[in-house]
């Protein structure tokens, strides 16, 4: 069979010339009149005497031979080909390129490498070749320069049974990933391959990110899907409140820390491991010692197929503290990156209601990064008086997610009777 690399290189069906001068039944060199169009580069079969001088048919004298064209020669040939018997011929004899029926079954051979009969791509064969590590063998897929994090054949599923959180990744067809059904992800600079289940479940009872906080109990939050890989265990799955981490060190390794990751498996996690995030979800931990967890039905909106780095706006108690009773006490936020934005949830941005104490604190959805004298200077309202002077928000050097606010920037205190409270504009901080 004819290499499927030069099918179409040989393809000069068009190509045709004589004998320069006769030759006898067994000569391995066949001298042409001219070889202007054949490739010099791999070897070529042609046809002799398929046709006389007058364009004559001559069946029974016809004769393919393979050379490689060396000047006007046609050298070290192989003579009789396709089943054609060598013969004598003389000069001025029709020496021709067609497309006979080994040709053809080598072209269709070559196109159904990488199709069906029906014309679809095999997406299988195109990319099943592997190296051990899941690294891919072939040019074919890796010269696509996949983007990171964008999934191949597959997708996020999330469920929920028995109260217990499970994400895991399927073939389009909803199948696990098998041999037969690989998934194929870009994690850090290498392609790697799913070949069987994957799936990690949270299950319930566990204040599983601090997800199940006063502040956060009941409410949807967007958690995003990553996939990382190490040599021992493969490609692993993992979901996280945090959207920015590449490698396994920038997650808490406690699981009711805000910036934990829940991973299928770590035994064998190292540091340097990289994570990248393939897509998003959202889901729900309930309050109090069951934190059963729930989900919503699934939308373009609320289930992301594709990486995405931050998430809608969210809402969360603001659990304010100094207060008898509440006019607003809810935030709204979006974490986009390493960055949380926040403000009020109600119109105007009000966060407050009736003092009952000289203090006043809120709870954040995050805790910062970093702790800040001074979050951001704002409107304030004592005693039922807007203050012509600004306040401030403070976080504590514990970097907690509490917040303290002060109706002067030298932490001046509130009133402890009337309406007291802060006017937020959109602040950002670092997670």
């Amino acid at each position: 069979m004819a290499d499927a690399t030069d099918l179409f290189r040989k393809g000069k069906s068009n190509f045709a010339t004589t004998l320069a001068s006769g030759i006898s039944d067994s000569d391995t060199t066949i001298p042409l009149s001219s070889a202007v169009g054949l490739p010099t580069d791999t070897a070529v079969t042609l046809t002799i005497d398929r046709v006389d001088a007058n364009g004559k048919s001559t069946p029974d004298d016809v004769e393919r031979v393979t050379g490689v064209v060396s000047g006007t020669n046609l050298v070290d040939c192989l003579r009789g080909e396709d089943g054609t018997t060598p013969l004598a011929h003389g000069a001025g004899a029709v020496v021709e390129m067609i497309w006979d029926g080994e040709t053809w079954n080598d072209a269709v051979g070559g196109i159904l490498v990488e199709h069906n009969q029906d014309g679809t791509h095999k997406i299988n064969t195109l990319l099943a070749e592997h190296n051990q590590d899941g690294t891919h063998k072939i040019n074919t897929f890796q010269h696509l320069y996949a983007p990171e994090g964008f999934l191949l054949n597959g997708k996020i599923v999330p469920s929920v049974s028995s109260n217990n959180l499970t994400v895991a990744i399927k073939g389009m067809d909803g199948n696990d990933p098998s041999a037969t059904n690989p998934v194929y992800v870009r994690i850090g600079d290498a392609i790697r391959s799913i070949t069987s289940a994957l799936s990690v479940t949270a299950n319930a009872g566990t204040n599983w990110f601090n997800a199940g906080s006063t502040e956060l109990a009941t409410k949807e939050i967007d958690y995003f899907v990553y996939l990382g890989y190490n040599t021992t265990d493969g490609v692993v799955i993992g979901f996280a409140r945090i959207p920015y981490a590449t490698a396994y060190s920038q997650f808490s390794t406690t699981s009711t820390d805000e910036r934990y990751c829940a991973i299928s498996n770590i035994s064998h996690a190292s540091s340097s491991d990289s994570y990248t995030v393939v897509g998003r979800f959202a889901a729900t931990l309930s309050a109090g010692a069951g934190y059963t967890w729930g989900v919503p039905t699934f939308t373009s909106i609320n289930l992301v197929q594709r990486p995405i780095y931050e998430t809608r706006m969210l809402t969360s108690n603001a659990n304010l503290t100094g207060f008898s009773s509440i006019i607003n006490g809810g935030l709204r936020y979006k974490i986009i990156s390493n960055k949380l934005t926040f403000t009020c949830s109600a119109s105007g941005a009000f966060l407050g209601g009736t003092s009952n104490g000289t203090g006043f604190g809120f709870t954040l959805p995050v805790a910062p990064s970093l702790a800040y004298f001074s979050l951001a200077s704002v409107f304030v309202k004592d005693n039922g008086v807007n203050l012509s002077t600004l306040g401030h928000l403070r976080v504590p050097t514990d970097w907690s997610a509490a917040v303290t606010a002060h109706k002067g920037f030298f932490e001046t205190s509130w009133t402890n009777s009337g309406e007291k409270g802060v006017f937020l504009p959109e602040i950002t901080y670092f997670i």
